[in-house]
């Protein structure tokens, strides 16, 4: 089971190579292929990421959809068919491509942040400000969690 957790900043380069963190591949180590699924958070300013063997799971849940739903037609749009695989080179970098570091708005440095079963890839201001307006709905959300766990 791959749990990416805690965030980080690196380097992106003149090229667009930036080092994934070591936790992070550390998690998809036993992953069946060494690469990253990434795609761009429509209209939110950030990339999704996940280990290739997490990503075909979820890949699969919208296999589940009937074949010619809207719903299914929609996500197979905007996730499948913008979903970018990429390989690690051999210093554990990614090189993301550039309509996708302009669709983050990434320059020069990159904030990773574990998401559980994915990761994501923020230009680091925007992800402070989006964490601001998180912690103004910390105690609501908490309280939405805590009302559904099973008290043993």
């Amino acid at each position: 089971m791959t749990v990416f957790l805690s965030s980080y900043v690196n380097t992106v380069d003149k090229k667009g190579r930036v080092s994934v963190p070591a936790s992070f591949r550390g998690e998809m180590v036993n992953h069946s292929r060494q690469v990253v699924v990434v795609y761009a958070a429509p209209k939110e300013g950030y990339l999704y990421a996940w280990g290739y063997d997490d990503f075909v799971k979820f890949a699969e849940r919208i296999k589940k959809l009937p074949p010619m739903s809207k719903e299914r037609q929609r996500l197979a749009r905007t996730i499948l068919a913008a979903a970018r695989p990429i390989s690690f080179d051999g210093e554990g970098r990614i090189l993301i491509p550039e309509n996708l570091m302009k669709e983050a708005g990434i320059e020069g440095k990159a904030m990773f942040a574990g998401q559980g079963d994915y990761f994501t890839i923020w230009n680091p201001e925007t992800y402070e400000q989006k964490q601001q307006d998180d912690w103004a709905h910390y105690d609501d959300d908490i309280e939405m969690l805590s009302a559904g766990w099973d008290v043993e």
